[in-house]
């Protein structure tokens, strides 16, 4: 009996052994997660550019168990310094949220080759850096086209953030997809230089108004909010930008764009917690999934059928490449 008792007590004992192994083992996977931070030009809560970016962090944490910080709010001549914080801290992927960041982490990676960088809306590129686009001239052509399709005045409006690359692309693109609509529409474009100015963006969205706008487009970010509420308050549409918007303004924004940064950044850390990463320049548009076209909401009914034909005929010729929308990013005075 006493036997008996020793050898269950001794088995007992080995298999809390082995469940302590087991445990030990699998916090050694998760004892150096990788550790992601990403920079933003504006509030992690704009609801739109920024957000999207960090919800996008969120469900890598929640999917890949990252160790993630982020920084807000960054002006250009912070962001070189932000870049250098982190690679000195040891992050594995710091992301940039904007052009800006091109030269700032083409810098610091020299310094850090064992951080990898990722610019959104870059064009820079080395062996530990990759920039990313998202074709927001394909979307932002279709919501031209939209906006002068239903104007009835004949003048639109675009109001965008700073006279950058990035933001020019979109503004060039709108106006593109408007003249191709009605070759005889004035556009009117007016660069805010800034991503948080709501209040400019409605003074600038104002004047555009007073000119004869009847829908506006933007690409500002949290300051284009402005110029939705400036529609809001003088009966104009609007468009929204990088998410649906329509809820800001539910009787006033006609459509938006979406496209997610967030889901970019969420396949890029998938890639790297596999030991992958691939630098250059990547673009990701209607036909990668990445930029799509809210629903109509309440202009559902009174958006004519044949402008919504139109509109989906364009997209899916975009799809296909028979329709190619040209990158402007140069203001064009036309």
């Amino acid at each position: 009996m006493k036997r008996l008792l020793a050898l269950f007590l001794s088995l007992c004992l080995m298999a809390t052994l082995v469940g302590c192994q087991g445990d030990s083992a699998g916090g050694d996977d998760n004892a150096n997660p990788l550790k992601v931070a990403l920079c933003l030009t504006g509030p992690a809560n704009d609801g739109g550019w920024c957000q999207l970016a960090y919800d996008g962090l969120l469900a890598a944490k929640e999917q890949y168990g990252i160790e993630f910080s982020y920084a807000e709010n960054l002006q250009t001549t912070d962001m070189e310094a932000a870049l250098t914080d982190y690679a000195a801290q040891g992050y594995d992927l710091i992301f940039g949220l904007g052009f800006q960041f091109g030269d700032p982490a083409l810098s610091v990676a020299q310094k850090y080759p064992d951080a990898k960088f990722v610019v959104f809306e870059g064009s820079v590129e080395a062996d530990n850096v990759l920039s990313c686009k998202i074709s927001n001239e394909q979307s932002r052509y279709l919501l031209g086209y939209l906006a002068a399709r239903l104007s009835k005045s004949g003048v639109v409006g675009f109001v965008a953030g700073p006279s950058q690359p990035s933001i020019i692309k979109p503004a060039e693109a709108f106006k593109l997809g408007a003249r191709t609509a009605n070759p005889d529409v004035q556009v009117l474009i007016t660069y805010c230089e800034s991503f948080t100015d709501v209040a400019l963006a409605k003074e600038a969205a104002v004047a555009m108004l007073d000119q004869g706008a009847d829908v506006i487009g933007h690409g500002a970010n949290t300051a284009g909010t402005g110029a939705i509420k400036a529609c809001e308050e003088r009966g104009a549409m609007a468009m929204g930008a990088a998410a649906d918007q329509n809820s800001l303004a539910p009787n006033t924004v006609v459509c938006s764009d979406m496209y997610s940064f967030g889901d970019v950044l969420l396949y890029i850390v998938g890639q790297a917690t596999e030991g992958k990463f691939e630098s250059g320049i990547q673009s990701y548009g209607f036909a990668e999934g990445i930029v799509q076209l809210a629903p109509y909401h309440s202009f559902e009914e009174t958006i004519p059928q044949d402008v919504k034909d139109e509109i989906e005929d364009l997209k899916q010729q975009i799809i296909d490449g028979s329709l190619v929308v040209p990158v402007i990013e140069t203001p064009t005075t036309d």
